[in-house]
């Protein structure tokens, strides 16, 4: 799909890798519209945008909460009569033992990591089929196939996406709508801010690739059409390795991350 004059929903667009791509989309003529629950860092974020974006917007949402997406998208329609693009990011993480982490907390996560993505997708269908065209993207994870202890629920809600997305992927494809799946590994966002533990340190120190660089992969997928993308390119061979040796990673795994889950 060609970005120029398209209408463009990012969610969780505040900040990390929502921030770099509705940037980016703006910059190579999208004009996008941010959605995200922080308000303050979302109007900074949209301070940016207006000046490759004058017609950029902001929409403070609650993406676990499906009533508000639905009056979201009715109101991007009404300004703008067409959405053209929805790239579902917005996500949390707790790193946490299940065994500790409450029905709450479980809850929480799957709102915004699965269901979220899921009632917008619902909510911006109809539209699209009307204009017999549009691109989604969900951003799932690396963490939904290389799972880790302490991520049970995220990586619940994530690897449910990713199956979620590649079923709907089949179903639209010779409807005009095309359905991608991101997949970011080892980002520096602040996904790990909420979380206290040994363990997610650990994890956060080993995020290092910059979200600017899952935002370029987001708007290769949305103007190639690509249905999977793995970022960095380097977890593809991680990823093989755990399907061919998934005995054998268990046991490197659990070596190196013994230290962290006393």
């Amino acid at each position: 799909m060609n970005l120029k004059n398209k209408i463009a929903i990012v969610t969780g667009a505040a900040s990390g890798i929502g921030r770099s791509t509705a940037i980016l989309l703006a910059m190579h003529g999208c004009t996008p519209i941010l959605v995200d629950i922080q308000e303050e860092k979302l109007v900074e974020v949209l301070v940016k945008i207006l000046k490759y974006a004058p017609d950029a917007s902001a929409e403070v949402c609650d993406i676990s909460n499906a009533v508000q997406i639905k009056q979201l998208v009715r109101k991007v329609t009404e300004n703008y009569e067409r959405i053209d693009i929805l790239v579902n990011n917005a996500g949390i993480m707790l790193v946490k033992p299940f065994e500790e982490t409450s029905q709450d907390e479980f809850n929480r996560q799957m709102n915004i990591n699965f269901h979220g993505g899921v009632n917008f997708i619902r909510a911006v269908l109809p539209i699209m089929h009307k204009q017999d065209k549009g691109v989604i993207i969900n951003v799932a994870s690396v963490g939904g196939r290389l799972i880790v202890p302490g991520t049970a629920v995220y990586a619940a809600s994530k690897a449910a996406f990713q199956g979620f997305s590649e079923a709907l992927h089949y179903e639209l494809k010779d409807r005009g709508i095309h359905v991608g799946i991101v997949l970011p590994g080892g980002t520096r966002t602040g996904i790990f801010d909420n979380s206290t533990t040994k363990l997610a340190k650990y994890y956060q120190s080993q995020c290092k690739t910059p979200p600017l660089v899952a935002a370029r992969k987001i708007k290769e997928a949305i103007e190639k059409e690509r249905f999977v993308t793995i970022v960095p390119s380097s977890y593809k061979l991680l990823i093989e390795f755990h399907d061919l040796f998934p005995g054998f990673f268990g046991k490197q795994l659990l070596s190196r991350l013994r230290p962290y889950l006393k």
